[in-house]
């Protein structure tokens, strides 16, 4: 079986997309075993980066291979919300940051960022069952497209795929020589 890799590079289909990513300040609370973000993002706001941070470090953590926060991830996703994401790309993953806070308040009684690990790992661990459960919410269609990011994100990292080379043009499968002419033609004419 081979092993694919893939890098960020090819982020969005096949062409090349580069993000510029600073590394922004974080203070880990050993209390609850938090990384508390200490300024905001480009994007986003120091509370939902830690949140951010958190959750992506929870679904990809490092163990024996680098975790979320190895990979930069929630760095990457701050950096594409203001050179790539829509307003309505936007608007779900601030809506599901939100819904977070408000489940740890109503769940555990404090805000995300005081949930104790545990707490915070067992708060995610039942949204990730609820919304695969029940995709047709709001709330669902805005955590699994976040979750899905954040893989993305992670597996196209440098981090998860060292050895990756880029090889030019794209994939077109099993195709025959005139179908492979034909869209050629096509592509010089668009």
């Amino acid at each position: 079986m081979s092993k694919v890799n893939i890098s960020r590079r090819l982020f969005i289909g096949a062409s090349v997309y580069f993000v510029a990513t600073p590394v922004w300040a974080s203070i880990f609370n050993t209390v609850n075993s938090l990384s508390v973000f200490s300024q905001n993002g480009r994007f986003f706001t120091a509370k939902e980066m830690t949140i951010l941070s958190d959750a992506a470090e929870i679904m990809i953590p490092r163990t024996d291979t680098p975790g979320a926060t190895d990979a930069k991830v929630i760095d990457v996703l701050d950096a594409l919300m203001n050179s790539w994401a829509g307003s309505k790309t936007k608007q779900q993953y601030n809506f599901i940051i939100k819904q977070i806070d408000l489940i740890a308040q109503s769940s555990f009684k404090v805000n995300y960022q005081s949930a104790s690990k545990a707490d915070r790992e067992l708060l995610l661990n039942k949204l990730d069952q609820r919304c695969f459960a029940e995709r047709s919410t709001e709330l669902s269609k805005s955590y699994r497209k976040l979750k899905e990011m954040i893989f993305h994100i992670f597996y196209t990292s440098e981090e998860a795929n060292p050895n990756f080379m880029l090889v030019p043009g794209t994939y077109k499968g099993d195709i025959t020589k005139n179908k492979m002419e034909l869209y050629n033609v096509k592509k010089r004419v668009s």
